[in-house]
């Protein structure tokens, strides 16, 4: 009698890998194949709500870390133009004071035998017709800049060191003039003697706490007659938000012209500079000038 036919399963070399089976009834399943079931399940059945709670908290998280970035980054380059804006401003402006001593200084004797010395300042902002006569030019408008000299009797001053004859000089006989020009008695008549000292009208008696009352605008006239503005790209509605003053003070490093160590006599050629740049500039007679974005501080010799 012959033996049954004897049934082998396919092998996996011939027929591929066996789709997996479970293990006989009984049989203890290993740890790592309970885990890798549970996977398979978790695949097949997709996200739970926690997963799902877990990165929309951490998606939003990072999203509203983008967002509060931008008003920051907004404001610093706003910052950066502005600032980049009244550099230009401030450097053409300080450059017209320095042309204007080279080719537009003018020395007047008074009547009393005094000098005394101012440019004609031209830059946008300038209102007044600059006269192409020098002897129609005007101590009372805006492109007239008079320059704080000493007087004769102010001259000697005394002290224990150089130090303190300068600042003595600078304290006692100084004066500081802030354009453009708000005082009722501009510039004084023509006279650096008899115009107002704007150091003091903040009340405090210092240099760097000056009260700007009125600017320069810019962009107010494109196009004055007779005169080209010097800034070029002026013409851009931006700019035109800007504004500019200037103080001129005598420098505490001017020559010194007494014969003697012992004294101080200022020789009134160095002069110090300091040009302020505003944006928005708004005043009025309860409030005080609001601070400049931008200064520039330089020496200007006759």
């Amino acid at each position: 009698m012959r033996a049954p036919p004897r049934f082998f399963p396919p092998s996996a070399a011939t027929h591929g890998p066996s789709a997996p089976t479970s293990p006989p009834c009984g049989e203890p399943r290993s740890l790592g194949r309970r885990f890798a079931d549970a996977a398979a399940r978790r695949r097949r059945g997709g996200f739970t709500l926690l997963e799902i709670l877990i990165a929309t908290a951490v998606l939003t998280i990072g999203l509203v870390s983008i967002v509060a970035i931008f008003p920051y980054a907004i404001s610093k380059g706003r910052q950066v133009i502005e600032l980049s804006n009244a550099v230009v401003i401030a450097e053409s402006v300080a450059e017209s004071i320095r042309e204007g001593l080279r080719n537009r200084k003018r020395f007047v004797v008074g009547s009393d035998g005094e000098t005394s010395i101012y440019f004609v300042f031209n830059h946008d902002g300038v209102k007044d017709p600059i006269p192409a006569n020098r002897a129609a030019e005007d101590p009372s408008r805006d492109y007239y800049i008079l320059l704080p000299t000493y007087g004769r009797s102010q001259l000697q001053f005394s002290g224990t060191t150089e130090e303190e004859r300068r600042f003595r000089a600078l304290e006692r006989a100084s004066k500081t003039f802030v354009y453009p020009e708000t005082d009722p008695n501009r510039n004084g008549g023509g006279d650096p003697r008899r115009a107002d000292d704007d150091s003091d009208d903040d009340g405090d008696d210092k240099f760097w706490t000056l009260r700007v009352e009125d600017v320069y605008r810019l962009g107010q006239e494109l196009s004055p007659a007779g005169r080209p503005p010097m800034l070029k790209d002026v013409q851009n509605e931006v700019l035109k938000q800007y504004s500019y003053a200037f103080a001129i003070t005598p420098s505490y490093f001017d020559a010194n012209l007494s014969p003697s160590r012992a004294s101080f006599q200022p020789g009134g050629l160095l002069f110090h500079v300091r040009v302020m740049i505003y944006r928005a500039f708004q005043i009025t007679e309860h409030t005080k000038a609001p601070e400049p974005i931008y200064e520039i501080d330089f020496e200007v010799a006759l």
